[in-house]
């Protein structure tokens, strides 16, 4: 049977992953955020 806690434990992320992925790219909770913040300056104009 497979122990998954022990899995987890030897897990090693895939080289280069970290490059893949570039950190200007936005998900959905900054999308979220920006149109609160768009909506909150409208209505204090």
């Amino acid at each position: 049977m497979i122990d998954f806690t022990l899995e987890l434990k030897k897990f090693k992320p895939a080289v280069g992953v970290e490059d893949l992925f570039d950190n200007d790219i936005k998900d959905i909770t900054d999308l979220v955020e920006e149109m609160v913040n768009n909506m909150q300056e409208k209505q204090d104009k």
